[in-house]
């Protein structure tokens, strides 16, 4: 069943230790731990996350951005300067650009074959 607490828990914890374990283990060989976190046991397909843990990952998530935005330094953002903003800028708009241009090529060609197919 899946709303039986026990087997949260045990669930729970298999996730968390195994993403310790990645983690430390993507240290040892020089990549970044959020590496070993994200090749979890979810990741792995050892387990199937319920909703009560998909929702805890959001949460989690959320936590994790948020923090991240309160140590951010501005004023050493700011020093940066011009050089950092256009690599941040090119860095959302060139994938973005890209995605659309790419996804409106073909799925423009996958609209007009299907309304080819209702007429």
């Amino acid at each position: 069943m899946e709303h039986d607490v026990p087997t949260f828990f045990l669930r729970l914890l298999i996730i968390l230790l195994t993403a310790r374990l990645c983690g430390e283990l993507a240290t040892l060989s020089r990549v970044p731990p959020v590496v070993g976190v994200l090749l979890g046991p979810t990741a792995l397909g050892w387990i199937e996350p319920s909703h009560v843990i998909r929702m805890l990952a959001e949460i989690g998530i959320i936590l994790l951005l948020f923090e991240a935005g309160l140590e951010t330094d501005i004023r050493q953002l700011a020093r940066a300067g011009l050089k950092a903003s256009m690599v941040a800028i090119s860095g959302f708009v060139w994938p973005f650009a890209l995605g659309f241009l790419v996804s409106f090529y073909f799925l423009f060609g996958i609209l007009t074959a299907s309304r080819k197919c209702r007429a």
